[in-house]
């Protein structure tokens, strides 16, 4: 497993509305959900031209009405970073890429598996998140369009659902996004529950590996992942600068 491959099925697990490239460099924008969807992404070494391109970013941002933001990832030169600090452009949202090996599938007890997002899926995960539902419509568009094979795990609680999260395979690798547990429901297994599942569905797609993002100040779920064989494969953040 890469960091290139992981970027490359993150990607396209998360639909954008609009991309682009200027040399080696992505930019992407979708109505401003996700950072992952809205920003750049700078991979290869440093352009000679690198301050004229920087200005073209952000003026491609801007017109769209974003801040320019760029993901620092291990494919990045380290001084594009330097660069970006030395303009101001604030760190945000370090974040931590695990993976680890799949086994065979299992059979999972008190979970539903659709390759859709059902409406108990958006329902847990919005209550789960504490966003209402007016709010949210770009991230219902993305999880709509979600390409296949794909996921959608519920697990169930004693009075309805209670966690979900959903799974998206490419190149081999099952990456897995948005698990996530309602307030009332936490600390009973859930998050276990969905991570199981999808595992089983990865391994039913023949997927080898999977990898997860978590923030790296969400020391709870960095504990059940740890728990559940994942190591740290690399360590991604974002730039982001004044629109």
């Amino acid at each position: 497993m890469t960091v290139e491959a992981i970027e490359r099925v993150s990607a396209a697990a998360w639909p954008t509305n609009e991309r682009t490239t200027v040399g080696e460099w992505v930019l992407s924008a979708g109505d401003g959900f996700s950072r992952r969807r809205n920003s750049t992404a700078p991979c290869g070494p440093l352009p000679v031209d690198v301050e004229r391109r920087l200005d073209d970013v952000a003026a491609w941002y801007v017109v769209r009405g974003l801040s320019p933001l760029y993901r620092i990832t291990p494919t990045c030169d380290p001084a594009i970073d330097q660069i970006l600090d030395e303009r101001g452009y604030r760190l945000e949202t370090p974040v931590s890429v695990m993976t680890r090996p799949l086994g065979s599938p299992e059979h999972v007890e008190g979970v539903s598996v659709s390759p859709v997002a059902t409406e108990a899926w958006v329902a847990t995960e919005l209550d789960a998140l504490g966003v209402d539902r007016s709010l949210v419509g770009p991230w219902l568009a993305t999880i709509a369009a979600v390409p296949s094979p794909v996921a959608f795990v519920t697990s169930m609680g004693f009075d309805g659902a209670a966690g979900a999260g959903f799974g998206v395979v490419g190149e081999n690798l099952l990456g897995v996004f948005e698990v996530a547990v309602r307030p009332r429901d936490r600390r009973e297994g859930h998050a276990r529950r969905v991570m199981r599942a999808l595992h089983a569905f990865g391994a039913e797609e023949g997927a080898g590996e999977v990898f997860l993002q978590v923030t790296e100040d969400n020391q709870p779920a960095l504990n059940l992942y740890r728990e559940l064989g994942y190591d740290t494969l690399y360590r991604y953040w974002y730039r982001r600068g004044d629109a």
